[in-house]
């Protein structure tokens, strides 16, 4: 099998039926390489594809040392194993509630006395108070919805929104729909309390049948006049041209003398051309040339006819009507152009009667497409159909919007979190009173049958697996792995020259290369000949952290011989399955096969292998050098349009800000000039002129497409406008 599919329609936002990624599957070979930047959902892809393919795969996930390597605070030393994490955490979690019944047995006796002991506060003091706590946060909150319910029946600006009966179980009722209108939004929906049903009427434009017309046109302007009388002197089209028009000169004047050599012009003359020139087949080529041409001014004129009317839509459909206008307009001139062109063939062959011409070659045109614009007329008339509805659906909005500020004035939001952590106080501490009759025996018991637990939890030493990472560490780093007290401890320390260091003396990166290089470790684990071998999944999150260089190129190097199938007990190349998933720029362009150059059969790495950009819950494939990330420049282009397309502004202006001050450096220009004193760049781009808070917090009015029409104007008024189409449009 050289692909596998993930469902991706069963993968869910978490708490939510809605599927994370859009597209309904993803193709994996045995090779793939997955770019995306953090909060995009790779951690949930690889979970998913670990509970969806075990069955069928041996899934090994690698999310880091959190997934590997157990810290073990108490001992100041660490676990590596694959579920070493979750059996720390659960040996601390048992330590810990041993303690804690420990100090309840000890507390117990307290409990039987509803007095307190000395000057400590036992609980039934403590359940009094936070009772009286918790009453005190719900009469404030009452005391809220009845004055917000009074202030919105009171409230006369405009009257119509609110309803005179209003009170505070229709405000408790309405905080769960309050939104907050734009100021545009808002102004919109007062209009349209103010408008009256009014419709537009459709486009009723037929098309002509314009290859016919075409074939037509051709047939006529190949056709040719066979001679019936001869000439001699008429023997090219030239002078056979010539002579027709001296005849209809002749004709309208009467003259007697040539207008052209001056020679008396001879009745026998006039009687040979008038024969030349009026046979039933001229007169039928000019017949069929004359109605061609009057087709085609009724074709003209259908299109001056075409005019559209847009005043008569609502407000928040004029936008896409005068965008379809824009684009009937523009099909009309090509229309136009069209008939132009045969009507010219026309014209010129009405000159040429006794030749063929070349058959016309000709582009057909679409013709005008009313669809879209029709479409936005029934739109528009079932709105206004549907006007009170509308205007209802108004009024909610606008007393939601009311009830949004009311929210921010007074703080809401803390009031209800006191409230509720008042009421979790409470409980808890009514919680706690109610087990002041558990039985001490019991207690005793469950704490033999934690130590139980925790030694059964408790790592075994690895000594194989330990010495090949020291081995693969050796030129890397001045430290190696030991054990923690002796040989059979599963667990472990640094040992740096003659000094130890422990878990929490390690960085995050020493951290993660050991658990990344024990992870590559534990996949040559076989399993046993009855048992026939799964084929393998074998799936990195975001490997590499925040290592220094040295330990970034280790692991890119392992995953390079883990994938080429240098060690064929951990990966066969034709079997296994490995997703590498990454945010870092630099990672994904070293881990990645490198070239781009073709095999015997013309396929490049990106033929054999898959890669992938998750942008905007989408997978994008990359199918050449030329759509891949190729450096980190370009990858805050990539970020700055997938939050330009989810419209978050705050992270948009953070993204443009790091743009230009790349760009700037790297040009070595001036920021003063590159600025060029506007107001609103240094507003919104300037980095200088902002705090760390500033670019996370600061407010601003433009919205998305403002934002990125005033950072397109900026490449341009620094003569990089082709750069900015450049990245923006890749």
């Amino acid at each position: 099998m050289n692909e596998i599919t993930i469902d991706l329609t069963k993968m869910n936002f978490p708490d939510s039926t809605e599927a994370l990624f859009t597209d309904e599957d993803l193709v994996l070979k045995h090779k793939n390489f997955i770019f995306a930047k953090n909060g995009s959902g790779k951690s949930t892809l690889a979970d998913f594809i670990k509970e969806h393919k075990s069955q069928e795969y041996e899934v090994h996930v690698f999310k880091g040392f959190e997934s590997v390597l157990g810290e073990n605070m108490k001992l100041n030393a660490f676990a590596l194993a694959v579920d070493a994490v979750d059996n720390e955490h659960q040996i601390k979690q048992l330590e810990e509630d041993r303690a804690v019944e420990e100090a309840k047995r000890k507390y117990s006796a307290e409990l039987l006395n509803p007095e307190p002991a000395g000057s400590k506060e036992n609980l039934f003091a403590m359940q009094a108070r936070s009772q009286k706590n918790l009453e005190d946060k719900v009469s404030e909150l009452n005391k809220f919805y009845i004055d917000s319910a009074k202030h919105i029946k009171n409230k006369n600006n405009p009257p119509i929104i609110y309803p005179p009966n209003y009170n505070k179980n229709n405000f408790k009722r309405d905080i769960s729909k309050e939104s907050l209108l734009q100021e545009v939004e808002r102004s919109r929906l007062e209009l349209l309390l103010k408008s009256e049903a009014t419709t537009s009427v459709k486009i009723d434009f037929n098309n002509a049948n314009y290859e016919k017309h075409v074939e037509a046109v051709n047939e006529i302007i190949q056709s040719k006049v066979t001679e019936k009388v001869k000439i001699s002197r008429l023997n090219t089209q030239q002078k056979i041209n010539f002579a027709q028009d001296g005849l209809h000169i002749h004709r309208e004047d009467e003259t007697e003398i040539c207008v052209f050599c001056g020679s008396d012009v001879l009745p026998s003359a006039i009687e040979e051309l008038e024969s030349y020139f009026s046979t039933n087949e001229v007169k039928e080529l000019q017949a069929r040339i004359k109605n061609g041409q009057r087709q085609i001014e009724r074709e003209i004129k259908k299109l001056d006819d075409l005019q559209i009317d847009s005043i008569s839509f609502y407000p928040q459909f004029i936008g896409e009507v005068e965008e379809e206008t824009k684009n009937i307009y523009a099909q009309k001139d090509e229309l136009y152009e069209f008939w132009r062109e045969i009507k010219k063939s026309l014209e010129e062959k009405e000159r040429n009667l006794f030749s063929e011409m070349d058959q016309l070659k000709y582009t057909l045109p679409d013709g005008i497409n009313t669809s879209v614009f029709n479409g936005l007329v029934e739109k528009n008339n079932r709105f206004a159909d549907n006007l009170m509805s509308e205007q209802q659906e108004a009024r909610d909005k606008l007393l939601y919007h009311e009830i949004a500020i009311l929210l921010n004035q007074k703080n809401y939001d803390i009031m209800l979190n006191d409230k509720i952590h008042a009421e979790k106080q409470f409980n808890k501490v009514k919680e706690e009173f109610d087990k002041e009759g558990i039985n001490l025996s019991e207690i005793v018991k469950r704490i033999e049958i934690i130590g139980d637990k925790v030694r059964s939890l408790q790592p075994k030493a690895e000594r194989q697996a330990i010495e090949r990472i020291n081995n693969k560490l050796h030129y890397n780093v001045p430290w190696e792995l030991d054990y923690f007290e002796d040989e059979d401890s599963g667990y472990y320390h640094v040992k740096q020259g003659v000094r130890y260091r422990g878990v929490t003396e390690l960085s995050t990166g020493e951290k993660n290369i050991i658990a990344f290089l024990y992870f590559i470790e534990k996949l040559e684990a076989v399993q046993t000949d009855s048992i026939k071998r799964k084929d393998k999944i074998i799936i990195f999150d975001d490997p590499m952290n925040s290592n220094d260089s040295t330990m970034q190129y280790l692991i890119i190097t392992e995953l390079l011989n883990l994938y080429q199938g240098k060690d064929r007990k951990k990966f066969i190349p034709d079997k296994d399955f490995m997703i590498v998933l990454t945010h870092n720029v630099h990672f994904y362009l070293n881990v990645q096969p490198h070239g781009n150059y073709k095999d015997k059969n013309g396929k490049t790495k990106y033929d054999k292998n898959n890669f992938y950009r998750i942008e905007s819950r989408k997978f994008k494939k990359i199918s050449t050098l030329k759509d891949d990330i190729q450096t980190s420049y370009a990858s805050l282009w990539v970020e700055l349009k997938d939050l330009y397309e989810c419209g978050h502004k705050n992270s948009m202006l953070n993204a443009m800000r790091r743009i230009i001050e790349t760009y700037i450096k790297f040009n070595s220009l001036g920021q003063t000039d590159f600025y060029k004193g506007n107001a609103q760049y240094l507003k919104l781009f300037n980095v200088n002129s902002h705090s760390i808070d500033d670019l996370s917090a600061e407010t601003f009015a433009e919205d998305t497409e403002q934002m990125k029409e005033l950072f397109s104007n900026i490449f341009k008024d620094n003569g990089a406008e082709a750069h900015f189409n450049s990245y923006w449009c890749n």
